[in-house]
């Protein structure tokens, strides 16, 4: 695990460009004038060499996100198609096949742009797919809507739902994991190839309570699924299992053991997730957090879903960086970012 460095400690420049967003910690831009950086905060300011500390170029190419996540989705899905890395399959909800009963169950139903797990939705039996379309149609109804405990003016009740799911939801295959937990590794990745951070999430399995959103609400004391919730992050209360350390637990060397974390297979999922942040670090930006799960079925390794701006709580803390407020939730992205630059810069010098 790289050690975060201090803004003080990165190394001097003679103007390499360096793009940074207005939420970033304002001590990092600072560090970076002092040290003869050239800084821009307007993407149109940039040029080929400009090195995106925050944000990621290709976001500002295309002309919405959508654009930019099937273009870059498909730059990280042909590269670790190489080494044998795929995304359970996964298509856009067709509101009409839904309806028709066109997928089959098991299925994961899931909200592509929310984060923490939530609209994340098991459909394991077909009573919880009939659960699911009950929500749907209350959803679709402006007048059933206002029965739910939302108050009119809240603007969750002025949602038009049909095109909210239509254009927001997916049908994912279902991954189960190999044991009786809920698991993921999250790799924390930098553009220079380095792995700054390995953890495995885990978290046991509890009946969806999800009352963040309408649909989570109906699905959870309206509609209730039959099966549990599938997330395993620290946002919906999941533990951390920090990869590499010298001692474990009985019980975390089992969970570590029937992810076969020890094997070829694992060590070449994290290279090659190195390799394909390194070469789409323009698109990624100088740091990035993939999610994968392990197959108990099939025996390998999936991409669920990568963050340009992943949580960054556990690793600042083992850090030894307080992680906590908003502004001392700046400072540790502030930091980490400024370590991956210092790595590139190394790299590439």
């Amino acid at each position: 695990m790289e050690r975060i460095i201090t803004y003080d400690e990165l190394p001097y420049s003679y103007g390499q460009s360096i793009y940074l967003r207005d939420e970033t910690d304002p001590r990092l831009k600072v560090s970076l004038l002092n040290k003869g950086y050239n800084v821009v905060d307007n993407v149109i300011d940039a040029d080929p060499t400009t090195i995106f500390v925050t944000g990621r170029r290709q976001a500002y190419i295309c002309r919405n996100m959508e654009q930019y996540r099937s273009v870059i989705d498909v730059c990280i899905r042909d590269s670790l198609k190489v080494d044998g890395i795929v995304k359970p399959i996964t298509t856009k909800v067709n509101l009409i096949d839904l309806y028709n009963y066109k997928y089959r169950v098991p299925f994961v139903f899931k909200n592509e742009n929310q984060n923490g797990g939530r609209e994340k939705f098991l459909i394991e039996t077909e009573d919880d797919y009939e659960n699911l379309l009950c929500a749907l149609d209350v959803l679709f109804d402006r007048n059933l809507r206002m029965l739910l405990p939302y108050n009119p003016n809240d603007p969750r009740c002025r949602i038009n739902y049909d095109e909210y799911i239509g254009t927001n939801f997916s049908i994912q295959e279902y991954i189960e994991s190999p044991t009786e937990f809920n698991t993921t590794i999250r790799l924390l990745t930098s553009s220079s190839n380095d792995l700054l951070y390995a953890v495995l999430k885990y978290k046991k399995p509890e009946v969806l309570k999800d009352r963040t959103t309408l649909l989570g609400y109906l699905l959870s004391e309206v509609y209730p699924l039959s099966t549990d919730s599938i997330v395993s992050n620290t946002l919906s209360g999941g533990s951390n299992l920090l990869l590499g350390q010298d001692k474990y637990t009985d019980f975390e060397k089992e969970l570590l053991r029937k992810h076969c974390i020890d094997s070829e297979e694992f060590a070449k999922v994290v290279q090659a997730t190195k390799d394909v942040h390194e070469k789409y670090s323009s698109e990624l930006g100088i740091i990035c957090g993939f999610d994968y799960i392990y197959d108990r079925f099939k025996k390998k390794w999936f991409l669920l879903e990568y963050h340009s701006r992943p949580m960054l709580g556990d690793y600042s803390r083992r850090q030894g960086i307080e992680y906590g407020d908003k502004d001392s939730r700046r400072v540790a992205d502030g930091r980490i970012r400024a370590t991956a630059l210092a790595l590139t810069l190394k790299k590439t010098k």
